[in-house]
């Protein structure tokens, strides 16, 4: 892992960390995290990223549409993600 990438991880564990605390929100999680793809110039990564954030952005779109707040399900859905988007730091820490 070289030095851009590791201090990379170190704000999107930031990042995850704001949104769980409620200091972040959806949106704004949603959009730093595409921009670390951007800052990282990585396919791989940028690939492996995409449906995660996609997933984020349909739950994020649904409910701007209906105008409320993100329900239980909603939530559930994006801890998911979350939890994926661990998963695939994780990934990339070890190669």
């Amino acid at each position: 892992m070289d030095e851009l990438f590791a201090r990379q991880v170190v704000v999107l564990r930031r990042l995850v960390s704001d949104y769980r605390e409620g200091v972040l929100g959806l949106n704004a999680l949603i959009q730093r995290i595409e921009g670390i793809g951007d800052v990282l110039g990585v396919e791989a990564w940028k690939d492996a990223v995409f449906p995660i954030v996609l997933s984020m952005e349909q739950v994020n779109a649904i409910a701007l549409d209906a105008k409320r707040g993100l329900t239980v399900a909603d939530k559930a859905s994006i801890e998911n993600s979350l939890l994926e988007l661990e998963a695939l730091i994780r990934r990339f820490e070890a190669e």
